[in-house]
């Protein structure tokens, strides 16, 4: 007898049945059925044989339409992704709403709301310390100052823990870009949009230590002199969004004292997050009260407003986007310099005076001539070497300014005070590009 259902996996495989599961068990289960309703006598009546033809059809259509009717239905219930149970679950980038480098980019523990009672000790104490309490941030503000017309939105994304880093952009209200900051791997850099310029520094990795947990009494003390005294936490050198990640300062100035201040709400959801809204008192020009929105799972202050005598908000933090423990992209943490000039080499390349004690800056061929010119005070005496011009200027005189007009300059000399008349000033001239330099005496 041949085996009608031999390789019928692979045969249903090329067909709607390729994600429906065929086991060995319903396999044997469909050929036995097929079997026993097949000619059992072989004179059996044509009629008969009609029967048992029309009962083995119902039959397989039955058990296909059963089948794929459980297929369809585990598809609908799982989703498109739904794989057979030897098959990993692949997690798309999309899931995950991350960039494309995974290399680059770490997924932090899932933050988790807070919707316990929280005291003003409880709450103050996490303001103080917000560094313990997440370990990505990115997010989008609008703050104003009194001080200052218009506001400012200050978009930023930072990892405290995996590859610490972080990125800020400040906007004036105009659309005018105002700033970038860039920190990542121990760089800290400032591009300047208007001049195009940068500045590019290293940070110390002490800075980067890990303290403990401030108490109240740790943060808050009074000195010998009688005059409020503050400990901070450590924090990113990475300064953009302070304000609201790592408000130490302003839960110093507003908060340290309990009674100046209580809590409005307990439970009040801001761009998703559960805060405790907190109100109190303070004495300032511009204005005499406050509401601060805190994050209680964090500590951050997600928004503030301060007010005058007659309610009106005068200062303000107001967030349009808030994300805490995010998959961040650590390449965003590094500036694209194209188009963008070093401000250190630059003012180096623009003409600029030294003063002062300069004996370490002679250069070895010129050493000679100026030991010569100590010994004669009352003279003054210039060096050229290098395009750089050294100046020893006699007594009672300091350097004024140089004029430069083409290739040839004029050194303006000007009198001391007379507790200074008895003392020599040297200095060193940077960047002129002159060939003489004549000496005035104003």
């Amino acid at each position: 007898m041949e085996n009608k259902l031999h390789n019928l996996k692979e045969k249903m495989d090329q067909t709607i049945f390729r994600d429906v599961y065929f086991d060995d068990k319903q396999y044997h289960q469909v050929l036995n059925t097929i079997e026993q309703s097949k000619f059992q006598k072989l004179g059996i009546p044509l009629k008969n044989k009609f029967n048992a033809l029309l009962s083995i059809s119902v039959v397989s259509i039955m058990f296909l339409g059963i089948t794929y009717f459980v297929g369809t239905q585990l598809n609908l219930l799982n989703g498109p992704e739904t794989k057979q149970a030897n098959e990993p679950k692949q997690i798309t980038q999309n899931s995950l709403n991350k960039p494309s480098n995974e290399k680059t980019v770490y997924i932090p523990p899932k933050q988790e709301e807070n919707y316990d009672e929280m005291s003003k000790e409880e709450i103050l104490t996490k303001m103080i310390n917000t560094v313990d309490y997440f370990e990505t941030a990115k997010g989008e503000y609008k703050i104003h100052y009194s001080f200052s017309p218009g506001y400012q939105v200050v978009e930023y994304a930072i990892s405290l823990k995996h590859e610490p880093g972080g990125y800020g952009k400040t906007t004036l209200d105009t659309g005018e870009i105002s700033s970038q900051e860039f920190y990542k791997d121990g760089t800290l850099w400032f591009l300047n949009e208007s001049s195009k310029t940068y500045m590019e520094s290293q940070v110390m990795e002490g800075n980067r230590k890990r303290g403990t947990t401030l108490t109240l009494d740790q943060a808050f003390s009074i000195a010998s002199d009688g005059n409020p005294q503050t400990n901070y936490r450590e924090r990113p050198t990475f300064s953009t969004a302070n304000e609201t990640l790592f408000p130490y300062e302003i839960a110093s100035n507003y908060t340290r004292d309990l009674s100046k201040w209580e809590i409005e709400k307990q439970n009040e959801e801001l761009l998703g997050h559960n805060t405790l809204v907190i109100k109190g008192t303070k004495n300032h020009r511009d204005f005499q009260s406050f509401r601060f929105w805190v994050d209680k799972d964090t500590g951050i202050l997600v928004k503030y407003e301060t007010y005058n005598s007659t309610g009106d908000v005068v200062d303000y933090l107001h967030p349009t986007k808030l994300e805490i423990n995010v998959p961040i992209d650590s390449e965003r943490f590094t500036p694209n310099l194209e188009g963008y000039k070093n401000r250190d080499l630059l003012s180096q390349e623009e003409p600029h005076m030294r003063t002062g004690n300069i004996d370490d800056l002679i250069p070895e061929e010129l050493k000679g001539q100026w030991e010569e010119a100590k010994k004669k005070p009352n003279e003054t005496m210039v060096f050229e070497f290098n395009g750089n011009w050294y100046i020893y200027v006699k007594k009672g005189y300091l350097v004024n300014y140089i004029e430069a007009n083409g290739k040839e300059g004029t050194l303006y000399l000007a009198k001391t005070s007379a507790q200074k008349s008895q003392h020599n000033f040297h200095a060193l001239a940077e960047g002129y590009k002159v060939e003489t330099l004549n000496i005035v005496y104003e």
